[in-house]
C-alpha cells in the first residue's frame, strides 16, 4: 500500500444521485459525493472510495453550483449564500433554491421529471492511498482511497457524466502508478545486487585480492609491450 500527497491536477467524478424536491419547492437536494462506498471501475482499471474525512479541512470557501461544469451555467454559490455544503454519514450534501432564471426554471422541471438524476464534482486531492492489484493480493483492479481533498471547485448537474475531464483527470494517475512501479524495480534490482556483492564479499577475500593483483599485473605488462611495439614500429 502506498500514500501520495497533494496533486495539483484537477479531476472530476459523476454519480447519479438522489435528488429532491418536495411539492412547490424550489429547493433541489442531492449528495455530490458518498462515503466508504466503491465506484464502478474509472477507465476501466481503478476504483475508489471516499473517506468520511476527506472533506474536514477542504477548502470550500467558494464552490458553485451548475449545469454541466459551466461558468456560464451558475445556479448558486457559497460566496452568495444560495448554496449550502454539509456532510452527514452519507456523504457530501448540497442544498439551494434553484433561481429565477431560464436555466433555474429549467433545471427544476428536469430534475422533479426525472431527466436530470445525476450529480458531479471537481476537485483536487491533498492525500490518496493505493493498492495495486497483483498476484499475491488477488484484486481485479487497482483500489483508491481518497484520504483528503484539498479544493473543490464546483458541484454540477449533469446529464452524461463528463468522461473526456474524468479521462485528463486519470492521466497523471496512470503516470503515478508508472512512476510507482518503475522505482519498486529499481529497488528490486538494486536489493539484488547488493545481495549479490554481499555473497562474493562472504567469500575468501585473499584470494580474490590475489587474483585481482595477477590480473592487473598482466593487463599492464600487456599494454606496456603493445605500446613499445608500437613505438620501434614507428622509429624504423
Amino acid at each position: 500500500m502506498t500514500q501520495t500527497k497533494k496533486s495539483n491536477q484537477v479531476e472530476v467524478r459523476c454519480q447519479t444521485s438522489e435528488l429532491r424536491t418536495s411539492g412547490e419547492s424550489r429547493t433541489i437536494v442531492g449528495y455530490a459525493a458518498k462515503f466508504e462506498s466503491w465506484s464502478e471501475p474509472i477507465m476501466g482499471w481503478f476504483r475508489e472510495k471516499i473517506s468520511r474525512e476527506a472533506f474536514s479541512e477542504c477548502d470550500v470557501t467558494d464552490v458553485i453550483m451548475c449545469f454541466n461544469h459551466s461558468i456560464d451555467s451558475i445556479l448558486a454559490r457559497t460566496t452568495s449564500g444560495t448554496l449550502t455544503l454539509s456532510t452527514d454519514e452519507q456523504g457530501l450534501r448540497f442544498e439551494f433554491e434553484a433561481p429565477n432564471t431560464s436555466l433555474g426554471n429549467d433545471m427544476l422541471e428536469l430534475v422533479r421529471r426525472g431527466d436530470i438524476s445525476k450529480c458531479s464534482f471537481k476537485f483536487t486531492v491533498e492525500e490518496d492511498e493505493w493498492r495495486y492489484a497483483d498476484k499475491d493480493n488477488g484484486l481485479e483492479y487497482d483500489e483508491r482511497t481518497i484520504r483528503k481533498i484539498d479544493k473543490l471547485y464546483d458541484v454540477s448537474l449533469v446529464v452524461y457524466p463528463a468522461y473526456s475531464d474524468t479521462e485528463a483527470g486519470v492521466r497523471h494517475l496512470e503516470e503515478r502508478k508508472r512512476q510507482f512501479l518503475t522505482q519498486n524495480n529499481d529497488e528490486e534490482e538494486s536489493n539484488q545486487t547488493q545481495k549479490s556483492v554481499a555473497v562474493d564479499s562472504a567469500e575468501d577475500p585473499s584470494a580474490h585480492s590475489e587474483v585481482s593483483r595477477e590480473d592487473t599485473h598482466k593487463v599492464h605488462s600487456e599494454a606496456r609491450r603493445r605500446l613499445t611495439e608500437q613505438l620501434q614500429l614507428k622509429n624504423r
